[in-house]
């Protein structure tokens, strides 16, 4: 099997696999820090760099980095709007700003 073929396959679940033993080792809290960890999108910029070369990865990393900003922004806007309209209004409200971020950071 191609090794990065390999990594592709088992990366990624191994350490999802981790975060989850450690949960049940240490606790939600350890196991939450642990998850907010590039654990999914490292080492898929690290086969991508591997495959397509440095400069791509480097372009695809930026947009994930701008993919993180516009997901802080839809957080916080839903965080914000739930407690005051509801499901009903927070969600639309919270896609209206992930969209204007996430525009706005990529044209930055």
């Amino acid at each position: 099997m191609n090794s990065i073929l390999a990594l592709k396959l088992f990366l990624v679940p191994w350490l999802i696999y981790a975060v989850t033993l450690a949960g049940r080792r240490w606790g939600p809290a350890v196991a939450g820090w642990l998850s907010a960890f590039p654990i999914v999108a490292g080492p898929i910029l690290l086969a991508i760099s591997l495959e397509q070369g440095a400069g791509f990865a480097a372009a695809a990393a930026q947009g994930t980095l701008l993919a993180v900003l516009a997901m802080i922004v839809f957080s916080l806007t839903y965080a914000w709007a739930s407690g005051r309209m509801g499901v009903a209004g927070a969600m639309p409200l919270a896609l209206g700003a992930w969209g204007t971020g996430g525009g706005w950071f990529a044209s930055a």
